[in-house]
């Protein structure tokens, strides 16, 4: 009780930011392990990497990359190539019926 007593104002208010924040970090963490559970319940053959590939995040973090969180990097090529396909078929559908 003295150590808090004996804080500023603004080293209280810290300490409710910090505690509060720490509530949010667990909120998220119980999030994660949610969907981390759906995940190995539902799925016919899990892999631990499905989840999260903590060798590759390492490495990400040797190589400097900032995202390492985000251990798989996928291509979107496929995914924009189809996206653009489907505007241009959206738009000659939508003119034909203009007609």
């Amino acid at each position: 009780m003295d150590l808090i007593l004996s804080w500023t104002p603004r080293e209280y208010k810290a300490f409710i930011k910090g505690a509060h924040l720490k509530i949010v970090d667990q909120y998220d963490n119980m999030a994660r392990m949610a969907m981390f559970n759906r995940v190995a319940q539902n799925k016919k053959k899990v892999k631990q990497t499905d989840m999260f590939d903590a060798d590759a995040a390492r490495k990400r973090i040797l190589a400097g990359d900032d995202e390492w969180k985000e251990s798989k990097k996928y291509d979107l090529t496929r995914y924009h190539k189809a996206k653009e396909a489907m505007k241009a078929w959206s738009k000659s559908v939508g003119k034909g019926a203009e007609r």
